[in-house]
């Protein structure tokens, strides 16, 4: 089942918001190292994993830039804020 444009809009921004929200919360004990950085991106991952499961590798590999820019959208929105 191909994903639908607008679900998985919605899926990467919630998971991209999600990270940033618990990056802010582990924030406040203080500064985070890589690892912690990396434990928090592995977290956030699999629902957009997930949703392009069912795509083959060529057609991942074509969403990859779209997914990366909504994601990068989705974080300065959450800046803003």
């Amino acid at each position: 089942m191909i994903p639908d444009a607008r679900e998985l809009h919605r899926v990467i921004t919630a998971s991209a918001r999600e990270l940033l929200e618990t990056s802010r919360l582990e924030a406040r004990a203080g500064a985070m190292d890589a690892a912690q950085l990396e434990r928090l991106v592995f977290r956030a991952a699999p629902p957009i994993v997930h949703s392009v499961a069912p795509l083959t590798e060529a057609q991942r590999g074509e969403l990859l830039p779209n997914i990366v820019r909504v994601m990068l959208v989705a974080f300065l929105e959450e800046q803003a804020r």
